[in-house]
């Protein structure tokens, strides 16, 4: 409890400073954490809210220490009550408070007092700007809120949770205020593996929402215990490299201490977690469980690092089509939970006999249906009792091709270069990317072509290339050629 109580006092007194200096941190004046470079609109911007947000936000609101847009992903409705953890100078609040309208409620709770005064300062000017009266701030700690039970619709939170020292209790607060029904929309920190020693004992670290984070298999866990349910998570490793490819100060004092050749994103992401309270008048689901014990790898799922097995990631896709049917599934590394293995009698039986030879090993409803291998989308769905799905050749990393080819198609490099992160992080081949981009670029110049073929022929002016390839938007067809089809071709 002494330690626990260190650490929130640790956490306030950074974040009382930069409440007090107008910074934050990871934003343009200097602080305590030693954050100084970052433009909190642009770092706003780069985790997905529109200008239009940003724009309507009171003076100073926008405090540079988000990690994720919460309010996205919670998709508030008028007439709602809505709960901010951790509200700082009322960013998310003010974004909430006008999705829900007049007849919601959006109220931030924040332990920090300086933190607190400045977001109630705000208030008067978010009244006069939107016509609505209808949010809140209440001083308290997110471990222990000062919140009715059962009487919120919806939680948000954004980069906070990672701070509490008790992070169980975070969770049991969570389900306790939430109505029956009712649901978390979080964006945090967590760690795809143990950081090492000199990064978790730095205070900048601490408050800079790094050193505190969890896992993420960990956090899946506590909000599981807790009672919530339908709980997905989805990792925005981007976020981490836009930290260190705009040169914050904390993540240079990270990457510093970091083992030799690595990089801060592979132990660390941003963290999209959204969950439901089970309706009191629920029936109890009769639910498939598939639980998979994988080998020792660097993060849960494995998909991370410079070097990515195709067949994990197309099993990790796999397993997230299960959920979306209904099937409960449990996935456990050895490296981060062994304790798992040892406490289910089957799998420790397998690994007496066979070793890490047994590894990967699927349960199914609690008996071996594989091991030594991932199985196929099709087997999984037929021993979980699903309709086979149809043959597919979409994945996440055929996603990230399109997603690269449009960005060149449609000249942009923000997207562009966020679509290659991530396509590096599923483990995409550049000789697959140089594929996609070279496409997007033919499309991109099809119709460049297309008009200086039909000048040449009205001028005689010999602009266009010649080419022997078929045209990239109109196949073999002479590209300005009247077809009559009516297409873009004709």
């Amino acid at each position: 409890m002494q330690n626990q109580e260190a650490v929130r006092q640790k956490v306030r007194a950074g974040y009382g400073q930069i409440a007090k200096s107008g910074g934050s941190c990871c934003g343009s004046s200097s602080n305590s954490c030693g954050c100084t470079e970052l433009d909190s609109e642009q770092l706003a911007r780069h985790i997905g809210y529109s200008a239009e947000e940003l724009a309507a936000l009171p003076n100073g609101a926008n405090m540079g220490l988000s990690c994720g847009n919460p309010n996205a992903l919670a998709a508030l409705k008028p007439g709602e009550v809505v709960l901010d953890l951790g509200s700082g100078g009322g960013f998310d609040v003010f974004i909430a408070g006008k999705k829900v309208g007049a007849t919601g409620r959006t109220i931030g709770v924040d332990m920090t007092p300086e933190m607190l005064a400045k977001a109630r300062k705000n208030i008067e000017t978010y009244r006069q700007t939107s016509g609505l009266n209808n949010v809140e701030f209440r001083l308290g700690e997110i471990e222990h809120l000062p919140v009715a039970d059962s009487s919120v619709d919806a939680i948000i939170s954004n980069c906070v949770i990672n701070l509490s020292p008790d992070k169980p209790q975070v969770w049991r607060e969570i389900t306790r205020v939430l109505k029956p029904g009712g649901r978390v929309a979080v964006s945090d920190l967590a760690l795809l593996k143990p950081l090492p020693s000199g990064i978790s004992e730095m205070v900048e670290a601490l408050i800079g929402c790094v050193a505190g984070a969890a896992l993420v298999s960990e956090t899946e866990r506590m909000a599981k215990e807790a009672g919530l349910t339908d709980i997905a998570l989805n990792p925005k490793a981007a976020y981490i490299d836009g930290m260190v490819d705009w040169q914050d100060p904390l993540y240079r004092k990270i990457v510093a201490n970091l083992p030799e050749g690595t990089r801060p994103s592979e132990y660390i992401t941003s963290l999209e977690i959204t969950a439901r309270k089970p309706a009191a008048s629920e029936p109890a689901k009769s639910q498939t469980r598939i639980q998979v014990y994988d080998p020792a790898m660097c993060c849960s799922s494995g998909v991370c690092g410079p070097d990515v097995d195709p067949v994990l990631v197309r099993f990790a896709a796999d397993l997230k089509w299960l959920q979306e049917q209904g099937v409960q599934v449990e996935r456990f590394n050895l490296s981060q939970s062994p304790m798992a293995f040892v406490e289910n009698e089957l799998v420790k039986q397998a690994l007496t006999d066979k070793g890490e030879a047994a590894l990967p090993l699927i349960l199914n409803n609690g008996q071996v249906s594989s091991m030594g291998r991932y199985p196929e989308r099709q087997e999984l769905a037929s021993r979980a009792g699903l309709s086979q799905p149809i043959a597919t050749i979409y994945s996440l990393g055929v996603g990230e091709l399109v997603a690269m080819g449009a960005a060149i198609a449609a000249n942009c490099e923000p997207c562009l270069k966020y679509h290659y992160r991530e396509a590096q992080m599923l483990g995409v081949s550049k000789e697959d990317m140089a594929q996609a981009v070279q496409m997007g670029a033919k499309v991109k110049d099809s119709p460049h072509q297309a008009i200086l073929k039909l000048a040449d022929r009205l001028t005689g002016a010999a602009l266009s290339q010649p080419s022997t390839e078929p045209d990239a938007c109109c196949g073999a067809a002479e590209a300005g050629e009247s077809s009559g089809s009516g297409t873009c071709c004709g």
